[in-house]
């Protein structure tokens, strides 16, 4: 992997991350353009990137955290669990560019619903961390946005736009945490150079800062439902050519 290559991904990465749109999804497909074979551990690293992102944008909302942190621990449990036992399926499903057309639906679905909500300020509980736990789950395969799983499951169960922002996100850092570590021995495998990939890495970071002030606006305007033609699209798109 050249360092344009890899420059390219981090960018696509750290705007594909946050917007709801599915960056595993994008970064298999350009991987596919550039005729390379498409890779989970490449996914945690760039994903490593935004998790510096997330942490250093939030980074004034600590009181948020720790205050919540019985449900963003609760709504941690589904991820963790499906990351461990499945990960070689799910290895598997990074080298099938027609997975892509099934979960680029699923998004395509969840944002949309967003259409028909309306805005309420109902209490986060164990149950709806559960229950948006799981959704963040199903985000483990690619193209299946986490950013859209979890904030679309909590405006369903009712949750303000701006705690479903805050609490999406505070689900991100211990599942990107769990997904580094179980990710670390594969590093050495990575087919990049250490300066094109702490470029890369940069590139990303910053990236994703700016495409999480962008979702924010998203969210408390609720226009999400206006990235469902998009994904729609790539729906059409792979299923055409597939």
């Amino acid at each position: 992997m050249d360092l344009l290559q890899i420059i390219f991904l981090g960018l696509v990465q750290g705007l594909t991350e946050f917007l709801p749109v599915s960056s595993s999804g994008h970064l298999h497909l350009f991987q596919l353009f550039f005729r390379l074979t498409p890779s989970l551990t490449l996914d945690i690293f760039l994903n490593t990137a935004t998790l510096f992102s997330v942490i250093f944008f939030f980074r004034h909302q600590i009181k948020f955290f720790f205050s919540n942190l019985k449900y963003i621990i609760v709504g941690t449990i589904p991820a963790v669990i499906i990351g461990y036992f499945a990960k070689n399926y799910i290895d598997a499903l990074f080298t099938n560019p027609q997975s892509l057309i099934f979960t680029f639906l699923i998004t395509t679905i969840l944002l949309f619903t967003t259409h028909f909500l309306k805005k309420s300020e109902s209490q986060i509980t164990y149950k709806k961390a559960l229950i948006i736990g799981l959704f963040q789950a199903l985000a483990i395969l690619p193209g299946v946005s986490r950013s859209a799983s979890t904030i679309v499951a909590s405006l369903l169960l009712g949750l303000s736009p701006a705690f479903a922002f805050k609490f999406s996100f505070s689900l991100f850092i211990p599942v990107s945490i769990g997904a580094l570590i179980l990710g670390l021995s594969d590093f050495s495998t990575l087919d990049v150079n250490t300066s094109s990939a702490t470029i890369a890495f940069i590139i990303t970071f910053v990236t994703g800062l700016i495409s999480l002030k962008l979702l924010r606006k998203i969210v408390i305007q609720q226009k999400l439902k206006y990235f469902g033609f998009y994904t729609l699209f790539l729906f059409i798109l792979l299923l055409t050519l597939t």
